[in-house]
């Protein structure tokens, strides 16, 4: 059964076809709207999903990633949204598209996601480098967050927030993405329908040009790419080359079923 739909909620006043932004883990449905006022002739749309920041990861024991984005698909008006995701929630739609592959989805974009190839051995120090690249992310996300603000603010008091932050979300929440990544492997990718575009960039600190190569090598009608200036948080920093990627690459494939229909007639 799947959980209560999250809302979903407008980015723009946009009046063409439909796409669908899922946000990472402690983000907010709000992150992709610099990228949405790049994207006019498109309506954009984006979930606030139970994973936003300040959560108490209860979440985890009522649906999976993927239950939770397909409640929220299953109240757009449009049945055939294009989607993209940002780091968990790009790995959330991953999975959604493997083990739903007949929902309709003209493409999808899946930035900075993480992948660990199923023949990759899980150790502990697997476990313990996950954790280093997980604590360094919320560093890197309440920085992001802060913004400007952070340059007012003393290194004793930022080590303080990042504490706190990193403590709120505790091993729940490490282990939410933990048990993602390693998942990754294992969905059965074979069977994805929609082209998907692979985001990366050579900033984010979990950075691995070879397990984004296997990434969308393992997807059908799968595409790389990667930039050397974007980090973590690119939809953000590069809001102007995402948007623009995004669009590129959708629109292609939002057009190809009409360019089909007309060389028919």
């Amino acid at each position: 059964m799947k959980p209560d739909a999250p809302r979903v909620h407008p980015l723009n006043e946009g009046t063409g076809p439909v796409l669908v932004f899922a946000h990472g883990l402690e983000d907010h449905w709000r992150t992709w709207s610099a990228v949405a006022e790049r994207l006019p002739g498109w309506r954009v749309l984006s979930i606030d999903l139970p994973w936003r920041a300040g959560n108490d990861y209860r979440w985890r024991f009522e649906g999976s990633p993927s239950d939770w984005i397909a409640a929220a698909l299953d109240t757009v008006d449009d049945p055939a949204p294009v989607l993209a995701g940002h780091s968990f929630g790009a790995n959330a739609l991953l999975e959604l598209l493997s083990r739903e592959p007949e929902r309709p989805c003209p493409a999808a974009v899946l930035a900075m996601p993480f992948y660990r190839r199923a023949e990759a051995t899980v150790t502990w120090r697997t476990l313990e480098r996950s954790r280093e690249t997980f604590e360094r992310q919320i560093r890197g996300g309440l920085l992001t967050r802060l913004g400007s603000r952070a340059a007012g603010l003393c290194g004793e008091v930022l080590e303080k927030m990042h504490a706190k932050t990193a403590e709120r979300i505790g091993p729940v929440g490490f282990l939410a993405v933990f048990e993602q990544y390693v998942a990754s492997g294992h969905l059965p990718l074979a069977q994805t329908t929609a082209p998907a575009l692979v985001l990366g960039g050579e900033r984010d600190i979990g950075f691995s040009l070879r397990d984004l190569e296997a990434l969308s090598g393992a997807l059908p009608r799968g595409r790389l790419h990667c930039a050397p200036h974007f980090d973590h948080f690119c939809h953000l920093h590069s809001a102007a080359e995402v948007a623009a990627i995004v669009d590129g690459f959708a629109r292609d494939r939002v057009a190809e079923p009409e360019r089909e229909r007309g060389s028919r007639t």
